[in-house]
């Protein structure tokens, strides 16, 4: 089979922790937040647990061939056959997406709210250096422009978007209809006196998804028979979810837009992206040029690690691109299919718009 795609249906509240440890011996209370919608390595986890479980395997019979040798999506390499998409946000079976961060809002001359895009209009000299080309305001007449959060954009915005026009206020979508975030406060055990000591005390974010939304996700180079649906341990504290494979011709259909070579385009990023380093210390991204890139609009970077099963120990955090940034290309440059590292495990997808 090509592709399968696979649908996360949580039974209660998920957690998907963000770096902070549980141990910080605090005199308090220790507290972790959840990160929503979880990176992709949390469900790529998941996803190659069933995996293995499908071929029979035990704790020391773990099938490299079909499920790679690795569990550190920060080493290349480490999925075998396997590539994973990115990580997709249903509501009603309709794919929902992070707001381009070239779409701003603000008041018109009446005071109600207004749409507009950011555009690379004009050379500025900063720190940057002489005649940096920074995003603009295509409508000069707004006040108050901002960057929109806590909203999420539908998939016919997300459509106008690629083509280039302004969506409007309706396809915009408040977080609450999607997810509502629950604290829960617990206790840790010493597991052989089985009391507990001064500084256990710890808080936990757990997100609870509305009725209708679920995540999805794309696996690809599994050649196995496919019937999973099953009640699985999905994250942190084995919060459970209904994963099941979705039958042929169901499957998720991201818009497309058709950009020739001829014409200039925006690169959006559907996950967090991961810039290269290099020798001398910077950062690039893998699949653009740089002489290629007019301008950006990017988010604060996002601290990304993980949980090696193969060492038993924390990945290191790693400063990530937020899903939701956008570069502006040039006219004539290569168009990526994907962006950045580890897009094997589902990171730096991206959609292609016009500007």
């Amino acid at each position: 089979m090509a592709n399968i795609h696979f649908e996360i249906d949580a039974v209660d509240t998920l957690m998907f922790r963000d770096g902070r440890p549980f141990n910080q011996n605090d005199a308090g209370a220790s507290e972790a937040t959840s990160v929503f919608p979880p990176p992709p390595p949390t469900l790529v986890g998941a996803i190659r647990a069933m995996f293995w479980q499908a071929l029979g395997g035990t704790k020391d019979d773990w099938n490299k061939t079909k499920l790679g040798d690795g569990t550190d999506w920060q080493h290349p390499g480490t999925l075998g056959p396997l590539r994973f998409g990115a990580v997709q946000l249903m509501l009603d079976k309709a794919p929902v997406f992070p707001v381009p961060l070239h779409l701003v809002e603000g008041e018109d001359a009446t005071g109600n709210k207004a749409l507009t895009f950011l555009d690379p209009r004009g050379a500025f000299d900063c720190d940057l250096g002489p005649g940096i080309q920074l995003p603009s305001a295509r409508n000069t007449k707004l006040d108050g422009i901002k960057t929109i959060s806590d909203r999420w954009l539908t998939l016919e915005g997300m459509q106008s978007i690629l083509h280039g026009n302004v969506p409007t206020l309706d396809q915009l979508i408040t977080r609450t209809k999607l997810w509502s975030t629950e604290p829960h406060v617990g206790i840790g055990i010493d597991p052989q006196s089985r009391i507990t000591t001064d500084g256990r005390l710890y808080m936990a974010s757990h997100v609870r998804m509305t009725h209708g939304a679920t995540l999805h996700i794309e696996v690809k180079g599994w050649n196995d028979a496919v019937d999973f649906a099953q009640l699985r341990p999905v994250a942190g504290e084995h919060r459970m979810a209904f994963v099941s494979a979705l039958s042929p011709g169901t499957e998720l259909s991201l818009p497309t837009l058709a950009v020739g070579t001829e014409g200039r385009f925006c690169v959006i990023a559907l996950s967090p992206v991961v810039p290269t380093r290099t020798d001398d210390g910077q950062s690039r991204i893998c699949g653009m040029s740089d002489r290629d890139i007019v301008s950006a609009c990017l988010g604060k970077p996002v601290p990304i690690g993980g949980w090696s099963s193969k060492t038993t120990s924390p990945v290191p955090l790693r400063s990530c691109i937020p899903a939701g940034s956008v570069w502006f290309m040039k006219a004539g440059a290569a168009i990526p299919d994907a962006i950045g590292q580890a897009r094997e495990w589902g990171f730096g997808q991206v959609l292609i718009g016009k500007w």
